[in-house]
C-alpha cells in the first residue's frame, strides 16, 4: 500500500505510545527522530509498511528495547483466552463454521496501540468483543475462499497480533477441515504486538497446524526483500495465503503474492480505501490475481 499523509500521524502516535511505555524521558528523542525520518523517508509511491519498519527499528534502538510492547502482548493473551470458550461456541454452533471463525479472528484484530482507535487496553476488548461480533462481517469473500480451499493442496496463514493469535485457532481448525497441508507463520523478532514463536507457546498451535514458520527479520507486515528468498518461495508455491491484518496487508499488496485472503478491521481510511472498503468494518477480503511485476 502507498504511503498517505493520514499515515504520518498515526505512525507519530505508535512511537509516543511505545516510548511511554518504557520510559517518558525517552519520548521527546524518540518522536523527535521519527519525525525526522518521516520528513526523509515520506514521498509519492513509499510503501507504507517499508517506511514504518525503518522508523520503528530506529525508536527500539533509541528506547534500548527490542519488544516494548511485551506486557501488552501477554495480558493480550490472557484477555483472548478469556473469550475463547464464547468464540468457539459460537463456532461450533453456526451454520458456516468457517465463516464463524473468520468473523471471530477479525474481531480480534480490533486491538491496536496508539492509533487513536479507542482499543489501547486490552481489556477493552473483553467489554467490546460480543458487541463487535455482532456486527458481523461488513464485506465477506468466505465462499469464494471456500471454493478454493476445496481444490488447495497447501495453504499458508501468515498471523497477526498477540491476543487475536488465539482467536485464529478457531480459523485454524475450520481450514484444517479441507484437508489442507497448513502452515502458520508468526514473526521471526518482535515488532509492535505482532505474535512470534514465544508468544504463541502454551497456545497449542502445534497440534492444529502442519507446521509453524516465522517470517525473517524485523518487519511491520513482511519484509518485502524477504519474498526475494526462501520465503518468498514458499509464499507462491501456496495454492491460497491467507493473512490477518492491516500490515500485512500494507506490505503484500505490494507484491504479486496471490490467491491471497486478507482478515482484518479496517481500522483507518487509508487501508480501507486501498482494499476498496468501508472502514471500521470487519473484512474478508480476496484477491485471485497476480500483480503485472
Amino acid at each position: 500500500m502507498k504511503m498517505t499523509p493520514e499515515c504520518i500521524p498515526c505512525l507519530i502516535g505508535r512511537v509516543l505510545f511505545e516510548s511511554l511505555e518504557v520510559d517518558d524521558a525517552k519520548a521527546v528523542p524518540a518522536v523527535r527522530n521519527a519525525s525526522m525520518m518521516l520528513g526523509e523517508l515520506f514521498d509519492h509511491g513509499v510503501c507504507s509498511a517499508t517506511v514504518a519498519t525503518e522508523v520503528h527499528r530506529e525508536t527500539y534502538r533509541i528506547l534500548g528495547d527490542n519488544d516494548p510492547y511485551a506486557s501488552l502482548k501477554m495480558l493480550s493473551n490472557e484477555v483472548a483466552l478469556e473469550l475463547y470458550p464464547f468464540a468457539k461456541r459460537l463456532v461450533e454452533r453456526s451454520r458456516d463454521r468457517l465463516r464463524t471463525s473468520f468473523l471471530c479472528a477479525i474481531v480480534g484484530n480490533i486491538l491496536d496501540f496508539g492509533i487513536g482507535t479507542g482499543y489501547d487496553n486490552p481489556v477493552k476488548l473483553k467489554k467490546e468483543y460480543r458487541n463487535l461480533v455482532k456486527e458481523g462481517l461488513g464485506h465477506d469473500d468466505t465462499t469464494k475462499i471456500k471454493n478454493l480451499l476445496k481444490k488447495a493442496d497447501r495453504v499458508i496463514y501468515l498471523a497477526d497480533n498477540c491476543g487475536e493469535i488465539v482467536f485464529d485457532r478457531l480459523a485454524l481448525k475450520e481450514i484444517k477441515r479441507f484437508g489442507v497441508d497448513l502452515t502458520l507463520v508468526v514473526k521471526e523478532e518482535p515488532i509492535l504486538t505482532d505474535a512470534t514463536l514465544s508468544d504463541i507457546e502454551g497456545l497449542g498451535m502445534e497440534d492444529i497446524v502442519d507446521r509453524i514458520e516465522v517470517s525473517p527479520g524485523f518487519a511491520v507486515g513482511i519484509d518485502l526483500d524477504s519474498l526475494k528468498g526462501p520465503f518468498g518461495r514458499t509464499l507462491r508455491s501456496a495454492d491460497l495465503v491467507i493473512a490477518k491484518g492491516m500490515a500485512n496487508f500494507e506490505a503484500l499488496s505490494e507484491t504479486d503474492i496471490a490467491p491471497i485472503a486478507y482478515l482484518l478491521r479496517t481500522k483507518c481510511h487509508p487501508v480501507a480505501n486501498a482494499m476498496g472498503l468501508r472502514k471500521d468494518i470487519n473484512a474478508v477480503k480476496l484477491f485471485e490475481k497476480r500483480k503485472r511485476k
